[in-house]
């Protein structure tokens, strides 16, 4: 049988970079993950020179993320988005609105008094000075912050933009205001070539520092002792001292039933997206590349103009339904509704299409922060009370940030946690 000291169950970002940090830390690690290929939610599939990401995924410099790349000496390259040329839909209607001061002020979708109004909450939010209650939802918080309903629905339009989450009813508004701050001072870039360049870096950071990385080994169960006692789909078995589980919450319980109750993994809620990414040889209207709708939430971008993601002249165009909590929309209505969605951005598109991607559910994240259950600040810890050498991670552990940020702040916290209980 098998011995280690940590295995890393999951090879997504968050198992990378835990299984990187274990082994830096002079552990003999494992990583195993169930699918074919590693990076989950990261992968990007080449289709006609088109790169396709899971979905519009854009990434913010200066945090947790970005922090764990530069420590593990992880690369990229990357342009940041324009603000120059894009629009907010209301009604169907195009309103010029660049995503800065100078653009909201000369949008048409607001009044001279919305407007002043937006750019002082704005400001306001930047600074820190913005009076958010805890234990508001964000509909409620909204509603304290203005008494426009355009105003509001412009703010729940940018949460959108910055969380991928639209459930203002029982989301925790101070998490995802802070989030939108985030979203509005920190650099986001669009990566060349796709975020699997993320993924083959952190392969090569585990690599580097001795870790072992095996792809399609489904782990079913583990079993407490000392040490723990993995056991895979195919009947084997392996023995750790150390076990990182940096999968979602429904992976988790399946692997370790104990969680249900622990953590209250079961009463979790995901954030949804509905995507449609279009590869065009050409763009109809080259100066109109992103566009948020306010009315309905629905985002449209062209991340090509700024990375390296389609063939020389082409263009890849990102569309996105934010769904709402436990919503389910007939396939070919959320087709319908993305495609009716470009043809009011970029008309004349559909001559033009070279390859294209549709995911109707994606999981954009794996626990909106709730209000119920106390936003960032409740959710669980990485180490397992009561199970010691038993660590979680993911985008749904810790009390740090939301998407990427959190699952890289708990995958770094779990692998070196994991390889200071192994090692002593």
């Amino acid at each position: 049988m098998d011995a280690w000291d940590v295995v890393v169950v999951g090879g997504g970002i968050t198992g990378l970079i835990a299984a990187a940090f274990a082994s830096r830390a002079g552990a003999r690690v494992l990583l195993l993950e169930g699918a074919p290929d590693l990076g989950g939610r990261a992968r990007t599939r080449n289709t006609s020179g088109y790169r396709l990401n899971q979905g519009a995924h854009a990434f913010y410099r200066s945090g947790p993320f970005d922090e764990a790349l530069q420590d593990l000496g992880v690369e990229y390259t990357g342009n940041r988005p324009s603000l120059a040329r894009g629009c907010f839909v209301y009604d169907n209607e195009l309103h010029h609105a660049c995503m800065d001061a100078e653009g909201i002020a000369a949008t048409t979708l607001l009044s001279d008094a919305e407007k002043l109004e937006l750019l002082s909450l704005l400001r306001r939010m930047i600074g820190g000075s913005a009076e958010v209650l805890p234990g508001t939802s964000l509909a409620e918080t909204l509603a304290s912050l203005s008494q426009s309903s355009k105003v509001r629905s412009v703010l729940a339009a940018m949460v959108r933009l910055t969380s991928i989450v639209n459930a203002p009813e029982v989301a925790d508004g101070l998490s995802l205001l802070d989030q939108l701050r985030s979203g509005m001072t920190r650099r986001a870039l669009y990566l060349d070539d796709g975020w699997v360049t993320l993924v083959d870096g952190l392969r090569s950071a585990c690599h580097n520092h001795g870790a072992s990385l095996r792809s399609s080994c489904r782990v079913e169960t583990i079993e407490e002792g000392m040490p723990f006692c993995v056991k895979l789909s195919d009947g084997t078995a392996l023995t750790a001292r150390a076990v990182v589980l940096a999968v979602n919450p429904t992976q988790a319980d399946a692997i370790y039933p104990p969680l249900k109750d622990l953590y209250g993994t079961a009463d979790l809620v995901p954030a949804k997206v509905a995507c449609l990414d279009i590869g065009v040889e050409s763009l109809p209207r080259p100066n109109l590349l992103f566009a948020l709708g306010v009315d309905r939430p629905l985002y449209f971008s062209v991340h090509s103009v700024a990375a390296r993601l389609a063939p020389e002249g082409g263009a890849l165009i990102h569309t996105m339904r934010y769904l709402r909590p436990g919503e389910k929309l007939d396939r070919d209505h959320l087709l319908a509704e993305l495609e009716g969605f470009i043809d009011l951005v970029q008309p004349g598109w559909r001559d033009r299409e070279r390859a294209r991607q549709f995911l109707p559910a994606m999981p954009a994240m794996s626990s909106i922060p709730l209000v119920a259950r106390g936003g960032l600040t409740q959710r669980p810890l990485v180490e397992v009370r009561g199970v010691p050498g038993l660590f979680v991670s993911g985008d749904w552990v810790g009390p740090a940030g939301l998407l990427s940020d959190a699952a890289a702040a708990s995958g770094r916290h779990s692998g070196q946690a994991a390889a200071e209980f192994a090692m002593h």
